[in-house]
């Protein structure tokens, strides 16, 4: 579990993030909704640690990330995979080296233990005999697959997902949303996903945040989405909806 308590954060004199509490839970995926500049991605920035809050408490399964040192921070990201808005996949490195990254940056494994994992972790996500291409050879949703090997490698407890559905078409996506549930269930893990598809928040969103202007305006289910009287989320679900239509159209 991750739990945020009274979170602050602004940049010059305007906050971004006003007391924001929320609970994210384990072996499931808790999805945060919002328009652009409502502040969830500076949330989730401020969760793994890229951005410093100026109020409140971070804490994973009761350790308070905003307290540790340096090196204790470094120790918890270990536990975290994160899966960036596009894939973030280095063009220069093939699919293996791609995938082995984080455990060349965080593990003493041999060569051979780090190429087993890579190799099982690709095959989680349904990819074999691409080690040896590079990113610029796979489609988007392959490349996304990839990405997400990449977050897993490591056994994470937490996986965090910006967008994940980003740049895709709507077949892909769907199969991109099944297999973070998957994954999600299959390791337990709690899983935070930034997203503004409402595909992806009826499909998968067994817990759903809606952040507006800063701060945390509604939590639910994904269920309780299509019946809420919060009149800013039935906005911004009436909007988001009608604008996917208008892009498919």
């Amino acid at each position: 579990m991750i739990r945020l308590e009274n979170i602050y954060k602004r940049f010059e004199d305007t906050y971004v993030l006003n007391d924001v509490s929320v609970d994210f839970e384990k072996g499931k995926c808790n999805l945060i909704i919002g328009s652009s500049g409502s502040g969830k991605t500076v949330l989730m920035k401020a969760m793994v640690g890229l951005l410093d809050i100026d109020r409140g408490s971070i804490c994973y399964d009761d350790r308070d990330f905003v307290k540790m040192s340096p090196p204790e921070k470094q120790d918890l990201r270990k536990e975290m995979g994160m899966l960036f808005q596009g894939g973030a996949l280095f063009d220069s490195l093939n699919i293996e080296e791609n995938v082995m990254f984080p455990l060349n940056m965080f593990s003493r494994e041999s060569y051979s233990r780090k190429k087993n994992l890579v190799d099982s972790s690709l095959e989680r996500v349904g990819l074999r005999d691409v080690n040896r291409k590079m990113p610029a050879e796979l489609s988007g949703g392959m490349k996304k697959r990839v990405a997400i090997a990449r977050a897993i490698v490591l056994s994470p407890n937490y996986l965090f997902c910006d967008e994940p559905n980003s740049g895709l078409d709507p077949k892909t996506a769907i199969k991109i949303d099944a297999l973070i549930k998957e994954i999600t269930l299959d390791y337990n893990i709690t899983t935070v996903v930034n997203s503004h598809d409402m595909n992806s928040v009826l499909e998968i969103g067994d817990k759903v945040i809606y952040i507006y202007q800063g701060g945390k305006c509604w939590e639910g289910t994904k269920e309780d989405v299509l019946h809420t009287d919060n009149e800013a989320l039935n906005n911004f679900v009436f909007a988001t909806s009608m604008a996917k239509q208008l892009k498919n159209s």
